[in-house]
């Protein structure tokens, strides 16, 4: 064998080692599979274990923030889940709005006549009165004139008519002491009749004001009335058609 051959099986000899010794560090260096799987859910365990240990924590401080929550801030908390409770609750459904109409509507005119309704007064000294006050009175279930419209700032302001003139007790004595504003019962608290008392039958003086419209017209029409002569002037209606005025 010639020295050109024995160097050529040489070098060859050695180029196997070194390829021998690189796959083998190589091999060594990459982790297995089963290593890689291994260190994988050594890692999630830890990270579950440490979210685990946070919310051990986190109820730990919940616990003692409740233990330390005084009485009344605990019961303020449960009313208010109570209240909040409630609202969510269901609500019933009202009654139909057709239902009412027709229950309202098959109301008897004559039970409206009998129940006379009282104006509600301004409150005691308030001064808040209207105007002009609109005689329209619910006793009645319909009028036959024109409503009436009673001035009343004229009246109390104008024409200097105090209060006790048509306001007046139960023993028809005049309420002198009355300011605007002040209390008072509608007319038809205590002539409490509707209408006009009945012709042909004798009444008493007493008996014909229990009528609203006479007591109303002997108010009105007899201090017109004596205005009228006492200043020789016609300038205070007297008649129906002066109050009960048409609209044009």
């Amino acid at each position: 064998m010639d020295k050109k051959t024995l160097f050529l099986m040489l070098g060859e000899a050695v180029l196997i080692v070194i390829l021998v010794v690189v796959v083998a560090m190589d091999y060594t260096s990459k982790p297995t599979e089963e290593t890689l799987v291994a260190h994988t859910t050594k890692m999630e365990e830890g990270h579950v274990a440490e979210k685990e240990a946070v919310h051990e924590e986190k109820a730990a401080k919940a616990e003692d923030l409740t233990a330390e929550e005084p009485e009344e801030v605990v019961e303020e908390k449960g009313e208010k889940d109570e209240a909040v409770a409630h609202k969510e609750a269901p609500v019933e459904a009202e009654e139909p709005v057709e239902e009412k109409t027709v229950a309202k509507a098959e109301k008897p005119a004559e039970e409206k006549a009998e129940a006379p309704a009282e104006a509600a007064p301004a409150a005691a000294g308030s001064g808040q009165v209207a105007d002009v006050i609109p005689m329209d009175n619910p006793a009645y279930s319909e009028h036959t004139k024109p409503i009436a419209q009673f001035t009343h700032k004229k009246h109390f302001e104008e024409y200097k008519i105090g209060c006790g003139e048509c306001h007046h007790d139960e023993n028809a004595e005049p309420l002198t002491d009355l300011k605007p504003g002040d209390p008072v019962e509608n007319c038809i608290a205590c002539h409490d009749k509707p209408g006009k008392a009945p012709r042909g039958e004798k009444l008493s003086k007493e008996e014909e004001l229990q009528y609203h419209t006479e007591a109303l017209h002997e108010n009105c029409i007899g201090c017109h009335r004596e205005y009228n002569r006492e200043n020789k002037t016609k300038d205070a209606p007297q008649t129906c058609g002066k109050c009960h005025v048409k609209e044009a």
